[in-house]
């Protein structure tokens, strides 16, 4: 049976987690409080929220994930996304089915732009998943906020 474990530190003034699976020694999760971290994470937006979220480790993460590599564990890695790298017409007509032609920001809005969750630079595909339905103003400010 596995044992999740949740270790903190506090390194350069920011706080730390990491929790790991043993004894498969996995590490499936890692935060830093630090403004630098808060750019590696890929974040559920939305209503989606089944996407699973993985990040790239800090400054004041490699040494900590550095001594547990050391001692025989790994990160756990996202599985490769499945779908396309254009967004398809049966695509588009089910994201638009699914919303009922609304913007799924909430904004009340008609919506039009299909928009990736996890952007394609990062390993995101057009899915049912990692799409949703946004206005052309959500859309825009969610590219201007980086989302």
């Amino acid at each position: 049976m596995e044992n999740k474990i949740t270790k903190r530190f506090d390194i350069g003034g920011y706080e730390q987690i990491i929790k790991f699976l043993t004894p498969s020694k996995t590490i499936y999760f890692i935060d830093c409080n630090c403004r630098d971290f808060e750019f590696r994470r890929l974040k559920s937006v939305g209503q989606v929220f089944d996407i699973k979220v993985f990040a790239s480790a800090c400054k004041h993460l490699k040494p900590l994930i550095s001594i547990y590599e050391d001692e025989g564990f790994k990160l756990k890695q996202p599985k490769p996304m499945t779908g396309t790298d254009k967004c398809t017409t049966e695509l588009r007509k089910l994201i638009f089915e699914r919303s009922n032609g609304l913007c799924e920001a909430n904004c009340g809005r008609q919506g039009k732009e299909i928009h990736r969750i996890i952007q394609g630079k990062n390993g995101g595909k057009y899915n049912e998943k990692n799409c949703i339905l946004l206005c052309k103003e959500c859309h825009k400010n969610r590219h201007f906020h980086g989302q």
